[in-house]
């Protein structure tokens, strides 16, 4: 099952770390993480060790907040002395893609890097990353790819071929959180968490959720502007189908869908559900939900961190799904690691992305509380560190969900422009099977 992403949600994932954040500075460190190793040439095996995957030079980038930084520096330093590999990490800020782009085009770009989900597609293009399936079959790899979720790696093969041409560090499935003081003083009978457990966390539970946030003049719900992401996540969580096997777009075909998508529009229209388009400026969905003006958001393990630094009670639930018990497919928030087609010592930068992505690399990133979800098998305890009291969802939304699929992946003018086109048609006043045909109609014929 696939779905919808966007533009907007790309850049969340930028400039929140939401597919990389998750470094606990309380997690164990990666040295003590990963397996054995000792000095030798990459790839080669060092008889008298026993060990593959040492020596070499690397060097590695990615986007990060401070926090991140540092962690990326002492993930760096930890590899180095674990693997006798020279490791160099490079910070880029700014607009991350342009600069990774030029820095491919004059050559000088690193070994190893992080590919934003709307750019994959016009690196394996431009034959600028490496088909990784060879590597990562080998016996010795440190990363399978059965340990990986399968329903999360569209988008980092071709449209048209075969291949694996990234590698996911950890993802961020879209969830359901909720205020429980909110939903208390509400006089709601269940939380959603609750709807789900009984199963009975459906439509109209979500319905009757929001019908009675309205009476105590806080905001039920706001549907992000500019986003598809969410939509898509509603669409097929309740039993439609967003995109067909052919990656052609046809939420606006598909009855479930659009009967999902009049469903959020006669929430509009009742003030029950805001559009995020319209709230005044500088007025965020993360922000209101922390000041305990919006009772839900869709949003993923990122805003984790800043919860718990507030004074409320805070819960997750996956989407309502058609049964009320299900955890039905929704958008994961990703990035990929990507290894340079021209890097400088290509073993060692394959053992580098591989190590960083496998159990032992996400464990280290991601225990003691961090914001993001394990893309590999065998981490289900992660998400229960530090909360919320059914993070231990996470994982089972994870397995069930989707990434951005490749007719939004394969076309920078979709994937640049969709934001736009979407924010447009619902200021607009189209209806909802108007807007379906539009933005459909816009996906389709590659913007």
């Amino acid at each position: 099952m696939s779905g919808a992403f966007d533009r907007s949600l790309t850049r969340r994932n930028i400039l929140r770390g939401t597919a990389l954040a998750g470094l606990a500075v309380g997690g164990g460190g990666l040295l003590s993480a990963c397996g054995s190793g000792s000095s030798g040439t990459p790839g080669a095996e060092n008889e008298s060790a026993g060990t593959v995957g040492t020596g070499g030079t690397v060097t590695w980038a990615s986007w990060a907040n401070p926090g991140e930084a540092e962690r990326f520096k002492q993930i760096s330093k930890e590899y180095e002395a674990k693997y006798q590999t020279k490791v160099t990490w490079q910070l880029v800020v700014g607009d991350y893609m342009t600069k990774l782009l030029t820095q491919l085009a004059g050559g000088a770009a690193p070994d190893v890097f992080y590919v934003p989900d709307n750019g994959m597609a016009k690196l394996i293009e431009s034959k600028t990353v490496v088909d990784l399936t060879e590597f990562v079959n080998k016996p010795d790899s440190p990363l399978k790819l059965s340990d990986t979720y399968e329903s999360l790696m569209n988008w980092v093969k071709p449209l048209d071929g075969d291949g694996i041409y990234g590698l996911l560090p950890d993802c961020n499935p879209l969830v359901f959180w909720f205020n429980k003081d909110l939903v208390a003083e509400a006089g709601l009978s269940k939380t959603p968490a609750e709807h789900f457990e009984a199963g009975t966390w459906t439509c109209d539970a979500a319905d009757e959720f929001l019908t009675k946030m309205k009476t105590t003049g806080k905001r039920g719900m706001v549907l992000e502007a500019g986003a598809f992401s969410p939509m898509s996540s509603w669409i097929t969580s309740l039993g439609g189908t967003a995109f067909d096997e052919d990656n052609k777009a046809v939420f606006n075909e598909d009855p479930k869908a659009l009967e999902t998508l009049e469903w959020l529009w006669e929430g509009m229209a009742a003030d029950k559900i805001t559009f995020g388009g319209t709230l005044p400026k500088g007025q965020g969905i993360d922000a209101l939900f922390y000041g305990q003006q919006l009772a839900s958001c869709q949003m993923g393990r990122w805003i984790l961190p800043n919860l718990r630094k507030l004074k409320f009670g805070y819960d997750i639930a996956p989407f309502p799904s058609a049964d009320g018990k299900s955890f039905g497919p929704s958008l994961v928030a990703m990035a990929a690691v990507g290894v340079n087609s021209k890097a400088k010592d290509p073993e060692a930068a394959m053992w580098f992305a591989t190590r960083f992505c496998n159990k032992d690399g996400q464990q280290a990133r991601l225990s003691g509380g961090g914001n993001a979800v394990a893309s590999v098998t065998g981490l289900d305890e992660i998400v229960t560190e530090g909360g919320p009291d059914h993070g231990s969802w996470f994982n089972d939304v994870a397995k069930a969900g989707y990434g951005i699929p490749l007719v939004i992946a394969s076309k920078p003018a979709v994937s640049a422009n969709l934001a736009t086109e979407i924010d447009k048609s619902i200021k607009a006043g189209d209806s909802a099977k108007k807007f379906a045909d539009k933005i459909a109609a816009y996906i389709n014929s590659g913007g």
